[in-house]
Protein backbone atom coordinates (compact mmCIF):
# COMPACT_ATOMS: atom_id res chain seq x y z
CA UNK A 1 0.00 0.00 0.00
CA UNK A 2 2.60 2.28 0.53
CA UNK A 3 4.79 1.76 -2.02
CA UNK A 4 1.81 1.93 -4.66
CA UNK A 5 1.25 5.49 -3.03
CA UNK A 6 4.74 6.84 -3.68
CA UNK A 7 4.70 5.54 -7.42
CA UNK A 8 1.60 7.30 -7.84
CA UNK A 9 3.70 10.22 -5.96
CA UNK A 10 6.70 9.98 -7.98
CA UNK A 11 4.71 10.12 -11.39
CA UNK A 12 2.41 12.83 -10.52
CA UNK A 13 5.32 14.99 -9.50
CA UNK A 14 7.28 13.98 -12.74
CA UNK A 15 4.34 14.79 -14.88
CA UNK A 16 3.90 18.08 -12.99
CA UNK A 17 7.16 19.33 -13.09
CA UNK A 18 7.53 18.50 -17.17
CA UNK A 19 4.31 20.68 -17.65
CA UNK A 20 5.40 23.44 -15.33
CA UNK A 21 8.45 23.70 -17.08
CA UNK A 22 9.74 26.66 -18.72
CA UNK A 23 12.86 25.78 -20.58
CA UNK A 24 13.57 26.37 -24.08
CA UNK A 25 14.38 22.89 -25.03
CA UNK A 26 11.24 21.49 -24.58
CA UNK A 27 9.70 23.85 -26.27
CA UNK A 28 11.69 24.00 -29.27
CA UNK A 29 11.30 20.23 -29.50
CA UNK A 30 7.53 20.53 -29.28
CA UNK A 31 7.35 23.60 -32.16
CA UNK A 32 10.03 20.80 -34.00
CA UNK A 33 8.02 18.30 -33.87
CA UNK A 34 4.47 19.84 -34.23
CA UNK A 35 4.23 20.49 -38.13
CA UNK A 36 5.35 16.77 -39.17
CA UNK A 37 2.74 15.59 -36.91
CA UNK A 38 0.05 17.70 -38.78
CA UNK A 39 1.50 16.94 -42.11
CA UNK A 40 1.21 13.00 -41.47
CA UNK A 41 -2.71 13.45 -40.11
CA UNK A 42 -3.51 15.82 -42.90
CA UNK A 43 -1.53 13.89 -45.70
CA UNK A 44 -3.15 10.52 -44.32
CA UNK A 45 -6.47 12.59 -45.23
CA UNK A 46 -5.59 12.61 -48.80
CA UNK A 47 -3.50 9.28 -48.95
CA UNK A 48 -7.19 7.63 -47.83
CA UNK A 49 -9.09 10.06 -51.07
CA UNK A 50 -5.79 8.91 -53.42
CA UNK A 51 -6.24 5.23 -51.93
CA UNK A 52 -10.35 5.42 -53.06
CA UNK A 53 -9.60 7.04 -56.22
CA UNK A 54 -7.34 4.36 -57.14
CA UNK A 55 -10.50 1.81 -56.67
CA UNK A 56 -12.72 4.07 -58.83
CA UNK A 57 -9.96 4.02 -61.44
CA UNK A 58 -9.07 -0.26 -61.14
CA UNK A 59 -12.73 -0.10 -62.24
CA UNK A 60 -12.99 2.34 -64.67
CA UNK A 61 -9.80 0.33 -66.47
CA UNK A 62 -10.96 -2.68 -66.33
CA UNK A 63 -14.29 -1.73 -67.92
CA UNK A 64 -12.31 0.22 -70.89
CA UNK A 65 -10.04 -2.50 -70.81
CA UNK A 66 -13.32 -5.26 -71.37
CA UNK A 67 -14.61 -2.89 -73.83
CA UNK A 68 -11.26 -2.48 -76.21
CA UNK A 69 -11.07 -5.92 -76.00
CA UNK A 70 -15.00 -6.87 -77.28
CA UNK A 71 -14.58 -4.51 -80.00
CA UNK A 72 -13.82 -5.49 -83.91
CA UNK A 73 -10.34 -3.83 -83.59
CA UNK A 74 -7.25 -6.35 -84.23
CA UNK A 75 -4.48 -3.57 -84.45
CA UNK A 76 -2.92 -1.37 -81.64
CA UNK A 77 -4.51 1.67 -82.87
CA UNK A 78 -8.12 0.66 -82.80
CA UNK A 79 -8.02 -1.01 -79.38
CA UNK A 80 -6.36 1.99 -77.58
CA UNK A 81 -8.60 4.29 -79.20
CA UNK A 82 -11.87 2.35 -78.15
CA UNK A 83 -10.17 1.77 -74.40
CA UNK A 84 -9.68 5.30 -73.97
CA UNK A 85 -12.80 6.90 -75.49
CA UNK A 86 -14.33 4.45 -72.72
CA UNK A 87 -11.60 5.22 -70.01
CA UNK A 88 -12.53 8.85 -70.58
CA UNK A 89 -15.92 8.45 -70.31
CA UNK A 90 -15.72 6.50 -66.97
CA UNK A 91 -13.70 9.00 -65.08
CA UNK A 92 -15.59 12.04 -65.98
CA UNK A 93 -17.71 12.21 -63.03
CA UNK A 94 -14.34 11.82 -60.66
CA UNK A 95 -13.26 15.36 -59.24
CA UNK A 96 -9.95 16.67 -58.54
CA UNK A 97 -8.65 13.62 -60.73
CA UNK A 98 -6.28 14.08 -63.72
CA UNK A 99 -6.07 11.29 -66.39
CA UNK A 100 -2.33 11.43 -67.11
CA UNK A 101 -3.09 10.10 -70.93
CA UNK A 102 0.61 9.89 -71.82
CA UNK A 103 1.18 7.17 -69.14
CA UNK A 104 -2.22 5.14 -70.38
CA UNK A 105 -1.95 2.54 -72.82
CA UNK A 106 -3.57 -0.44 -74.10
CA UNK A 107 -1.68 -3.28 -75.59
CA UNK A 108 -3.16 -6.29 -77.46
CA UNK A 109 -0.96 -9.30 -77.36
CA UNK A 110 -0.78 -12.20 -80.12
CA UNK A 111 -2.72 -14.35 -78.04
CA UNK A 112 -5.14 -12.19 -77.66
CA UNK A 113 -5.23 -10.54 -73.90
CA UNK A 114 -5.73 -6.81 -73.66
CA UNK A 115 -3.07 -5.40 -71.24
CA UNK A 116 -4.44 -1.74 -69.86
CA UNK A 117 -1.87 0.50 -67.78
CA UNK A 118 -3.04 3.81 -66.51
CA UNK A 119 -2.17 6.84 -63.88
CA UNK A 120 -4.04 9.90 -62.85
CA UNK A 121 -3.05 12.55 -60.61
CA UNK A 122 -5.43 13.27 -57.26
CA UNK A 123 -5.46 16.95 -55.85
CA UNK A 124 -3.59 17.20 -52.37
CA UNK A 125 -6.50 19.10 -51.15
CA UNK A 126 -6.26 19.16 -47.69
CA UNK A 127 -2.16 19.78 -47.75
CA UNK A 128 -3.02 22.19 -49.70
CA UNK A 129 -4.95 24.22 -47.55
CA UNK A 130 -3.88 23.47 -44.50
CA UNK A 131 -0.24 23.21 -45.03
CA UNK A 132 0.94 25.21 -48.40
CA UNK A 133 4.59 24.37 -47.73
CA UNK A 134 3.71 20.77 -47.42
CA UNK A 135 1.62 20.32 -50.51
CA UNK A 136 4.04 22.27 -52.39
CA UNK A 137 6.37 19.45 -51.37
CA UNK A 138 3.33 16.86 -52.46
CA UNK A 139 3.48 18.76 -55.73
CA UNK A 140 -0.22 19.57 -54.70
CA UNK A 141 -1.27 16.23 -55.99
CA UNK A 142 -0.72 12.13 -55.48
CA UNK A 143 -0.43 9.87 -58.18
CA UNK A 144 -2.22 6.41 -58.76
CA UNK A 145 -1.70 3.89 -61.02
CA UNK A 146 -3.89 0.46 -61.95
CA UNK A 147 -3.68 -2.27 -64.34
CA UNK A 148 -6.15 -4.70 -65.93
CA UNK A 149 -5.59 -7.69 -68.42
CA UNK A 150 -8.82 -8.58 -70.53
CA UNK A 151 -8.56 -11.92 -72.23
CA UNK A 152 -10.38 -11.63 -75.60
CA UNK A 153 -11.76 -15.33 -75.96
CA UNK A 154 -10.07 -16.91 -79.02
CA UNK A 155 -12.49 -19.83 -78.77
CA UNK A 156 -14.95 -21.02 -81.20
CA UNK A 157 -18.08 -21.86 -79.48
CA UNK A 158 -20.43 -24.75 -80.82
CA UNK A 159 -23.75 -24.96 -78.45
CA UNK A 160 -26.43 -27.69 -78.88
CA UNK A 161 -29.67 -26.44 -76.97
CA UNK A 162 -31.32 -29.85 -76.26
CA UNK A 163 -35.23 -29.14 -75.25
CA UNK A 164 -37.81 -31.05 -73.73
CA UNK A 165 -41.18 -30.66 -75.80
CA UNK A 166 -43.22 -33.19 -74.31
CA UNK A 167 -47.12 -32.59 -72.79
CA UNK A 168 -46.33 -31.46 -69.55
CA UNK A 169 -44.36 -28.66 -70.81
CA UNK A 170 -47.38 -26.73 -71.37
CA UNK A 171 -48.26 -23.68 -70.01
CA UNK A 172 -46.03 -21.81 -68.16
CA UNK A 173 -42.65 -24.21 -68.11
CA UNK A 174 -42.84 -23.87 -71.88
CA UNK A 175 -43.72 -19.99 -72.30
CA UNK A 176 -40.80 -19.67 -69.42
CA UNK A 177 -38.31 -22.32 -71.54
CA UNK A 178 -38.82 -20.73 -74.77
CA UNK A 179 -37.85 -16.83 -72.91
CA UNK A 180 -34.94 -18.41 -71.36
CA UNK A 181 -33.59 -19.70 -74.67
CA UNK A 182 -33.81 -17.00 -76.64
CA UNK A 183 -32.08 -14.65 -74.19
CA UNK A 184 -29.49 -17.34 -73.77
CA UNK A 185 -29.19 -16.90 -77.88
CA UNK A 186 -29.38 -13.28 -77.71
CA UNK A 187 -25.74 -13.18 -75.72
CA UNK A 188 -24.41 -15.60 -77.05
CA UNK A 189 -24.86 -13.60 -80.60
CA UNK A 190 -23.92 -10.69 -78.46
CA UNK A 191 -20.59 -12.12 -77.85
CA UNK A 192 -20.70 -13.18 -81.38
CA UNK A 193 -20.69 -9.74 -82.63
CA UNK A 194 -17.77 -8.61 -80.24
CA UNK A 195 -15.41 -11.20 -82.02
CA UNK A 196 -12.88 -10.71 -84.99
CA UNK A 197 -13.24 -14.97 -85.60
CA UNK A 198 -15.05 -16.42 -88.23
CA UNK A 199 -18.24 -18.58 -87.13
CA UNK A 200 -17.09 -18.04 -83.59
CA UNK A 201 -20.36 -18.90 -82.03
CA UNK A 202 -23.04 -21.34 -83.48
CA UNK A 203 -25.81 -22.87 -81.90
CA UNK A 204 -28.04 -25.71 -82.51
CA UNK A 205 -31.74 -26.57 -81.55
CA UNK A 206 -32.88 -29.98 -80.63
CA UNK A 207 -36.59 -29.94 -79.09
CA UNK A 208 -37.53 -33.33 -78.06
CA UNK A 209 -40.48 -35.91 -77.10
CA UNK A 210 -40.80 -39.83 -77.72
CA UNK A 211 -39.05 -38.66 -81.03
CA UNK A 212 -37.23 -36.34 -82.91
CA UNK A 213 -38.07 -34.63 -86.00
CA UNK A 214 -34.56 -33.58 -88.57
CA UNK A 215 -35.14 -31.58 -91.22
CA UNK A 216 -36.80 -32.20 -94.59
CA UNK A 217 -37.02 -31.58 -97.94
CA UNK A 218 -40.09 -32.20 -99.32
CA UNK A 219 -40.18 -35.79 -97.46
CA UNK A 220 -37.33 -37.03 -99.39
CA UNK A 221 -34.84 -39.46 -98.20
CA UNK A 222 -31.37 -38.58 -96.87
CA UNK A 223 -28.64 -40.50 -97.62
CA UNK A 224 -27.88 -41.62 -93.91
CA UNK A 225 -31.43 -42.78 -93.56
CA UNK A 226 -32.56 -46.63 -95.00
CA UNK A 227 -34.77 -48.03 -96.90
CA UNK A 228 -33.75 -51.63 -97.07
CA UNK A 229 -35.99 -53.91 -96.53
CA UNK A 230 -34.45 -56.33 -94.79
CA UNK A 231 -33.58 -53.94 -92.08
CA UNK A 232 -36.96 -52.07 -91.42
CA UNK A 233 -39.17 -55.21 -92.34
CA UNK A 234 -39.67 -58.40 -90.76
CA UNK A 235 -36.09 -59.01 -89.38
CA UNK A 236 -33.91 -57.89 -86.09
CA UNK A 237 -35.23 -55.05 -83.82
CA UNK A 238 -36.74 -52.91 -86.16
CA UNK A 239 -39.25 -55.74 -87.50
CA UNK A 240 -42.64 -54.58 -87.24
CA UNK A 241 -43.70 -55.51 -90.12
CA UNK A 242 -44.06 -59.10 -91.54
CA UNK A 243 -41.69 -59.50 -94.99
CA UNK A 244 -38.87 -57.30 -96.17
CA UNK A 245 -40.47 -54.18 -96.74
CA UNK A 246 -38.80 -50.05 -96.30
CA UNK A 247 -40.46 -47.66 -94.40
CA UNK A 248 -39.98 -44.66 -97.35
CA UNK A 249 -41.65 -47.79 -99.57
CA UNK A 250 -44.95 -47.47 -96.90
CA UNK A 251 -45.04 -43.78 -97.63
CA UNK A 252 -45.15 -44.15 -101.13
CA UNK A 253 -48.18 -47.00 -100.85
CA UNK A 254 -50.10 -44.57 -99.13
CA UNK A 255 -49.67 -41.51 -101.16
CA UNK A 256 -47.97 -39.65 -98.45
CA UNK A 257 -44.71 -37.96 -97.39
CA UNK A 258 -42.51 -39.13 -94.34
CA UNK A 259 -43.11 -36.10 -91.97
CA UNK A 260 -39.32 -36.10 -90.60
CA UNK A 261 -39.61 -37.98 -87.44
CA UNK A 262 -36.79 -40.70 -86.99
CA UNK A 263 -36.32 -43.87 -84.58
CA UNK A 264 -33.72 -44.77 -82.41
CA UNK A 265 -30.81 -46.54 -83.74
CA UNK A 266 -30.43 -49.88 -82.00
CA UNK A 267 -27.77 -50.71 -79.48
CA UNK A 268 -25.25 -49.81 -79.46
CA UNK A 269 -25.33 -47.17 -81.48
CA UNK A 270 -28.09 -45.08 -79.99
CA UNK A 271 -25.44 -44.08 -78.20
CA UNK A 272 -22.78 -43.72 -79.81
CA UNK A 273 -21.64 -40.95 -82.70
CA UNK A 274 -20.60 -43.79 -85.37
CA UNK A 275 -21.34 -42.58 -88.71
CA UNK A 276 -24.11 -44.24 -90.88
CA UNK A 277 -23.10 -46.82 -93.49
CA UNK A 278 -24.69 -49.11 -95.66
CA UNK A 279 -21.78 -51.29 -95.12
CA UNK A 280 -23.60 -51.55 -91.65
CA UNK A 281 -27.07 -51.46 -91.83
CA UNK A 282 -27.18 -51.45 -87.72
CA UNK A 283 -25.44 -47.89 -87.93
CA UNK A 284 -28.18 -46.53 -90.67
CA UNK A 285 -30.85 -44.16 -89.18
CA UNK A 286 -34.93 -45.68 -89.76
CA UNK A 287 -38.01 -43.30 -90.37
CA UNK A 288 -40.28 -43.17 -87.93
CA UNK A 289 -43.45 -44.56 -89.01
CA UNK A 290 -46.44 -45.25 -87.05
CA UNK A 291 -48.57 -48.87 -87.39
CA UNK A 292 -52.04 -48.75 -88.47
CA UNK A 293 -53.79 -50.79 -85.92
CA UNK A 294 -56.19 -53.65 -86.70
CA UNK A 295 -59.67 -52.73 -87.76
CA UNK A 296 -62.36 -53.19 -85.31
CA UNK A 297 -63.82 -56.37 -87.32
CA UNK A 298 -65.11 -58.05 -84.01
CA UNK A 299 -67.90 -56.29 -83.10
CA UNK A 300 -68.59 -58.34 -79.82
CA UNK A 301 -65.27 -58.74 -78.34
CA UNK A 302 -65.11 -56.39 -75.82
CA UNK A 303 -61.34 -57.00 -75.34
CA UNK A 304 -60.40 -56.25 -79.01
CA UNK A 305 -62.07 -53.22 -79.03
CA UNK A 306 -60.34 -52.24 -75.68
CA UNK A 307 -56.76 -52.95 -77.39
CA UNK A 308 -57.60 -50.73 -80.15
CA UNK A 309 -58.56 -47.77 -78.51
CA UNK A 310 -54.85 -47.74 -76.67
CA UNK A 311 -53.40 -46.13 -79.76
CA UNK A 312 -56.73 -45.05 -81.94
CA UNK A 313 -54.71 -44.78 -85.47
CA UNK A 314 -56.95 -46.91 -87.54
CA UNK A 315 -56.25 -45.41 -91.06
CA UNK A 316 -56.61 -48.09 -93.34
CA UNK A 317 -58.16 -51.20 -93.77
CA UNK A 318 -56.09 -54.26 -92.92
CA UNK A 319 -57.54 -56.19 -96.51
CA UNK A 320 -57.67 -59.39 -93.52
CA UNK A 321 -61.27 -61.49 -93.05
CA UNK A 322 -62.38 -62.21 -89.70
CA UNK A 323 -63.67 -65.60 -91.62
CA UNK A 324 -67.14 -65.01 -89.92
CA UNK A 325 -66.55 -64.34 -86.25
CA UNK A 326 -67.39 -61.92 -84.39
CA UNK A 327 -65.27 -62.45 -81.08
CA UNK A 328 -62.96 -64.58 -79.68
CA UNK A 329 -63.11 -67.58 -78.22
CA UNK A 330 -59.69 -67.68 -76.79
CA UNK A 331 -56.22 -65.43 -75.68
CA UNK A 332 -54.18 -66.88 -77.90
CA UNK A 333 -56.59 -66.97 -81.04
CA UNK A 334 -56.90 -63.09 -80.18
CA UNK A 335 -53.13 -62.41 -79.59
CA UNK A 336 -52.24 -64.00 -83.06
CA UNK A 337 -54.82 -62.12 -85.07
CA UNK A 338 -53.48 -59.20 -83.36
CA UNK A 339 -49.69 -59.21 -84.71
CA UNK A 340 -51.27 -60.95 -87.99
CA UNK A 341 -53.19 -57.60 -88.59
CA UNK A 342 -50.52 -54.94 -87.03
CA UNK A 343 -47.43 -56.66 -89.17
CA UNK A 344 -48.85 -57.04 -92.48
CA UNK A 345 -47.49 -54.49 -94.68
CA UNK A 346 -49.86 -55.30 -97.84
CA UNK A 347 -52.78 -53.72 -96.23
CA UNK A 348 -50.24 -49.71 -96.79
CA UNK A 349 -50.90 -50.46 -100.58
CA UNK A 350 -55.04 -49.83 -99.58
CA UNK A 351 -56.60 -46.48 -99.53
CA UNK A 352 -56.22 -43.88 -96.36
CA UNK A 353 -59.64 -43.71 -94.96
CA UNK A 354 -58.86 -40.16 -94.27
CA UNK A 355 -56.88 -37.54 -94.66
CA UNK A 356 -52.99 -38.22 -92.85
CA UNK A 357 -51.88 -36.28 -90.24
CA UNK A 358 -49.54 -35.76 -87.39
CA UNK A 359 -52.66 -37.26 -85.56
CA UNK A 360 -53.49 -39.83 -87.66
CA UNK A 361 -51.40 -42.14 -89.86
CA UNK A 362 -47.70 -43.04 -89.86
CA UNK A 363 -46.67 -39.39 -88.87
CA UNK A 364 -48.54 -39.35 -85.84
CA UNK A 365 -47.27 -38.21 -82.73
CA UNK A 366 -44.48 -36.49 -85.28
CA UNK A 367 -45.99 -32.61 -84.50
CA UNK A 368 -42.87 -31.43 -82.73
CA UNK A 369 -40.82 -28.30 -84.35
CA UNK A 370 -37.86 -29.70 -86.67
CA UNK A 371 -34.32 -29.34 -84.94
CA UNK A 372 -31.81 -26.56 -86.37
CA UNK A 373 -28.50 -27.79 -87.16
CA UNK A 374 -25.62 -25.44 -86.32
CA UNK A 375 -25.87 -22.03 -87.28
CA UNK A 376 -24.92 -18.47 -86.61
CA UNK A 377 -28.36 -17.49 -88.05
CA UNK A 378 -29.86 -16.11 -84.56
CA UNK A 379 -33.19 -14.92 -86.17
CA UNK A 380 -33.75 -18.65 -87.59
CA UNK A 381 -33.09 -20.00 -84.41
CA UNK A 382 -35.81 -17.50 -82.06
CA UNK A 383 -38.65 -18.07 -84.74
CA UNK A 384 -37.42 -22.12 -83.96
CA UNK A 385 -37.87 -21.70 -80.30
CA UNK A 386 -40.90 -19.41 -80.70
CA UNK A 387 -42.76 -22.28 -83.09
CA UNK A 388 -42.05 -25.15 -80.27
CA UNK A 389 -45.23 -27.40 -79.01
CA UNK A 390 -46.11 -29.37 -76.23
CA UNK A 391 -46.58 -32.86 -77.35
CA UNK A 392 -45.89 -36.65 -76.11
CA UNK A 393 -43.76 -38.35 -73.71
CA UNK A 394 -40.09 -38.31 -72.51
CA UNK A 395 -37.33 -40.03 -74.00
CA UNK A 396 -34.33 -37.98 -72.33
CA UNK A 397 -31.69 -39.80 -74.38
CA UNK A 398 -32.93 -39.46 -78.00
CA UNK A 399 -32.97 -35.94 -77.37
CA UNK A 400 -29.56 -35.98 -76.15
CA UNK A 401 -28.09 -38.16 -79.00
CA UNK A 402 -29.22 -35.82 -81.79
CA UNK A 403 -27.90 -32.93 -79.91
CA UNK A 404 -24.94 -34.85 -79.96
CA UNK A 405 -25.71 -35.52 -83.73
CA UNK A 406 -26.02 -31.49 -84.58
CA UNK A 407 -22.42 -30.88 -82.41
CA UNK A 408 -20.59 -34.12 -84.41
CA UNK A 409 -18.07 -33.99 -87.14
CA UNK A 410 -19.28 -37.23 -88.24
CA UNK A 411 -22.20 -37.75 -90.37
CA UNK A 412 -25.32 -37.77 -90.53
CA UNK A 413 -24.85 -33.62 -90.10
CA UNK A 414 -21.40 -33.39 -90.03
CA UNK A 415 -21.68 -29.50 -89.14
CA UNK A 416 -19.59 -29.58 -86.08
CA UNK A 417 -15.56 -28.90 -85.91
CA UNK A 418 -13.54 -32.09 -85.55
CA UNK A 419 -13.19 -32.83 -82.11
CA UNK A 420 -9.76 -31.92 -80.10
CA UNK A 421 -9.20 -28.84 -82.81
CA UNK A 422 -7.66 -25.75 -81.12
CA UNK A 423 -9.38 -23.20 -79.27
CA UNK A 424 -12.85 -25.09 -79.30
CA UNK A 425 -15.69 -25.66 -77.13
CA UNK A 426 -18.79 -28.11 -78.03
CA UNK A 427 -21.21 -27.50 -75.23
CA UNK A 428 -24.70 -28.75 -74.66
CA UNK A 429 -27.61 -27.66 -72.30
CA UNK A 430 -30.08 -30.61 -71.41
CA UNK A 431 -33.35 -29.54 -70.23
CA UNK A 432 -36.15 -31.71 -69.47
CA UNK A 433 -39.35 -31.78 -67.10
CA UNK A 434 -40.06 -35.28 -66.64
CA UNK A 435 -39.13 -38.81 -65.92
CA UNK A 436 -38.44 -41.25 -69.15
CA UNK A 437 -41.02 -42.87 -70.15
CA UNK A 438 -42.10 -46.12 -72.24
CA UNK A 439 -45.05 -47.09 -70.53
CA UNK A 440 -46.95 -50.29 -70.03
CA UNK A 441 -50.34 -50.46 -72.44
CA UNK A 442 -53.10 -53.03 -72.20
CA UNK A 443 -52.89 -54.41 -75.44
CA UNK A 444 -50.29 -57.18 -76.97
CA UNK A 445 -48.09 -53.92 -78.51
CA UNK A 446 -47.09 -53.42 -74.74
CA UNK A 447 -46.59 -49.86 -75.21
CA UNK A 448 -47.42 -47.19 -77.64
CA UNK A 449 -45.24 -46.62 -80.66
CA UNK A 450 -42.30 -44.40 -80.05
CA UNK A 451 -38.88 -44.11 -81.09
CA UNK A 452 -38.06 -47.42 -79.41
CA UNK A 453 -40.61 -48.51 -81.51
CA UNK A 454 -42.50 -51.02 -79.30
CA UNK A 455 -41.29 -52.48 -76.21
CA UNK A 456 -41.34 -56.05 -77.85
CA UNK A 457 -38.97 -55.22 -80.42
CA UNK A 458 -35.93 -55.67 -77.56
CA UNK A 459 -34.47 -51.90 -78.53
CA UNK A 460 -33.65 -51.25 -74.92
CA UNK A 461 -32.66 -54.71 -74.34
CA UNK A 462 -35.89 -55.71 -72.90
CA UNK A 463 -38.98 -57.03 -74.21
CA UNK A 464 -41.26 -56.23 -71.46
CA UNK A 465 -41.41 -55.63 -67.75
CA UNK A 466 -42.89 -52.85 -65.25
CA UNK A 467 -43.15 -49.21 -66.27
CA UNK A 468 -40.34 -48.69 -63.45
CA UNK A 469 -37.84 -51.21 -65.47
CA UNK A 470 -38.46 -49.36 -68.48
CA UNK A 471 -37.89 -46.13 -67.24
CA UNK A 472 -34.94 -47.21 -65.50
CA UNK A 473 -33.69 -48.89 -68.82
CA UNK A 474 -34.04 -45.41 -70.80
CA UNK A 475 -31.98 -43.89 -67.75
CA UNK A 476 -29.52 -46.41 -68.08
CA UNK A 477 -28.97 -45.56 -71.90
CA UNK A 478 -28.00 -41.64 -70.87
CA UNK A 479 -26.07 -42.24 -67.84
CA UNK A 480 -25.43 -45.49 -66.31
CA UNK A 481 -24.98 -45.73 -62.69
CA UNK A 482 -22.34 -48.37 -62.22
CA UNK A 483 -18.87 -47.13 -63.62
CA UNK A 484 -17.64 -48.31 -66.36
CA UNK A 485 -20.88 -49.07 -68.31
CA UNK A 486 -20.77 -47.14 -71.25
CA UNK A 487 -23.61 -45.11 -71.55
CA UNK A 488 -24.44 -42.23 -74.05
CA UNK A 489 -23.10 -39.06 -71.40
CA UNK A 490 -19.84 -40.74 -70.88
CA UNK A 491 -19.66 -40.95 -74.51
CA UNK A 492 -20.11 -37.58 -74.85
CA UNK A 493 -17.27 -36.59 -72.06
CA UNK A 494 -15.07 -38.16 -73.80
CA UNK A 495 -14.96 -36.69 -77.10
CA UNK A 496 -14.58 -33.07 -75.22
CA UNK A 497 -18.15 -32.06 -74.95
CA UNK A 498 -18.96 -29.72 -72.14
CA UNK A 499 -22.37 -30.58 -70.84
CA UNK A 500 -25.03 -28.55 -68.33
CA UNK A 501 -28.58 -30.12 -67.38
CA UNK A 502 -31.39 -28.67 -66.62
CA UNK A 503 -33.91 -30.61 -64.24
CA UNK A 504 -37.01 -29.02 -63.62
CA UNK A 505 -39.68 -30.16 -61.19
CA UNK A 506 -38.17 -33.69 -61.27
CA UNK A 507 -38.62 -36.70 -58.94
CA UNK A 508 -35.36 -37.85 -57.24
CA UNK A 509 -34.21 -40.36 -59.32
CA UNK A 510 -34.38 -37.60 -62.13
CA UNK A 511 -32.38 -35.56 -60.31
CA UNK A 512 -29.91 -37.73 -59.61
CA UNK A 513 -29.39 -39.01 -63.32
CA UNK A 514 -29.11 -35.14 -64.41
CA UNK A 515 -26.87 -34.75 -61.98
CA UNK A 516 -24.76 -37.46 -63.01
CA UNK A 517 -24.91 -37.04 -66.64
CA UNK A 518 -23.70 -33.18 -66.04
CA UNK A 519 -20.16 -32.64 -66.47
CA UNK A 520 -19.33 -31.52 -62.89
CA UNK A 521 -22.12 -30.62 -60.02
CA UNK A 522 -21.87 -27.25 -60.68
CA UNK A 523 -22.98 -28.03 -64.48
CA UNK A 524 -26.17 -29.33 -63.05
CA UNK A 525 -29.17 -26.95 -62.19
CA UNK A 526 -32.34 -28.62 -60.33
CA UNK A 527 -35.04 -25.92 -60.55
CA UNK A 528 -38.18 -25.98 -58.53
CA UNK A 529 -40.70 -23.95 -60.10
CA UNK A 530 -41.50 -22.83 -63.68
CA UNK A 531 -40.21 -19.07 -62.56
CA UNK A 532 -36.70 -20.28 -61.90
CA UNK A 533 -35.74 -21.73 -65.63
CA UNK A 534 -34.89 -18.06 -66.56
CA UNK A 535 -32.54 -17.86 -63.44
CA UNK A 536 -30.58 -21.18 -64.64
CA UNK A 537 -30.20 -20.47 -68.32
CA UNK A 538 -29.15 -17.16 -67.39
CA UNK A 539 -26.35 -18.36 -64.97
CA UNK A 540 -25.57 -21.25 -67.81
CA UNK A 541 -24.77 -18.15 -70.59
CA UNK A 542 -22.65 -16.29 -68.13
CA UNK A 543 -20.68 -19.75 -67.64
CA UNK A 544 -20.08 -19.44 -71.14
CA UNK A 545 -19.14 -15.98 -72.39
CA UNK A 546 -16.12 -15.53 -74.15
CA UNK A 547 -14.92 -12.60 -72.11
CA UNK A 548 -13.60 -12.76 -68.75
CA UNK A 549 -11.04 -10.35 -66.80
CA UNK A 550 -8.01 -12.49 -66.04
CA UNK A 551 -6.85 -10.13 -63.43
Amino acid sequence: MVRRAKDRAGRGGLLGRLAKARDGGVAMMFGLALPPLMMMTVAGVDIHRAATVRASLQDALDAAALAAARSQYIDAEGVTRVGMASLRANMQNFEGVTLEETATSFTLSEEGVVTARAKANVDAVIADIVLPPYGQVLDDQLPVTASSEVMRSNNRVEVALVLDNTGSMAGTKLTNTKAAAIDLIDRLAAADARTVEDDAVRISLVPFSMTVRVPTNNGARPSWMTNDGNHTGGHGQYGIFNGAVGRFDLFDDLGTRWGGCVEARAQPFDIRDTAPSTANLATMFVPYFAPDIPDNDYSKDNTWKNWRNVEANDYVDDGVSNNGSDKFNNSTARTEAWFNRLKYHHKYDNSPRGALTTSFGPNRGCDLQPLIRLTDDYAALRTAVNNMTATGNTQVPLGAMWGWHTLSPNAPFSDGRPYGEERLLKIMILMTDGENVLSDTSNPNDSTYNAQGYVWQGRLGITGGSNAQRRTALDNRLDHPTAGREDLCGNMKAQGIIIYTVAVQVDSQAQALMRRCATSDDHYFNVNSASAIGDAFDRIAGSIENLRITR
